[in-house]
């Protein structure tokens, strides 16, 4: 009895690294696909703020991370069973990204060529609304406005 017990603790210290490590991420503001084994009828995710989902065909779903935080997705077959179940991670920046805290407030910079604010989740509320007016300035012209 003691063998078996050691043997399934053993196992199961074994197998939870995997678990975890099994966690699907995508970045805010980023799109990546999800190649499916069986055709999807039903695509659910628990939290719709943090993360979308479009089906692009029967097999193939394209997750798009909207906010940082997690939540979980479900995808069903036609016949109701789970052929497809995860927890969906969305994180932050990547190499190109700086986040300046100041003053308890969040500023993001996009850093490609040279460091210029972006709009971000989570970022000072005034900053936030000025990098977008300058933003949808921009966009006004490039649709003859």
């Amino acid at each position: 009895m003691t063998k078996r017990l050691f043997a399934a603790f053993a196992l199961s210290l074994v197998l939870a690294p995997a678990a975890m490590a099994d966690t699907f991420k995508v970045g805010v503001d980023q799109t990546v696909t999800l190649k499916l084994t069986a055709p999807a009828n039903s695509v659910v995710v628990g939290n719709a703020t943090v993360a979308d989902v479009s089906v692009y065909d029967s097999n193939t779903l394209l997750i798009t991370g909207k906010a940082f935080g997690t939540t979980n997705l479900v995808v069903l077959d036609r016949a109701g069973k789970t052929i497809y179940q995860n927890t969906l991670a969305v994180g932050g920046e990547t190499d190109t990204g700086l986040t300046i805290v100041r003053g308890g407030g969040n500023y993001s910079y996009s850093c490609v060529d040279k460091c210029r604010a972006t709009p971000m989740v989570g970022d000072a509320p005034q900053h936030f609304q000025d990098v977008m007016t300058t933003v949808t300035a921009k966009a006004g012209p490039a649709q003859g406005q």
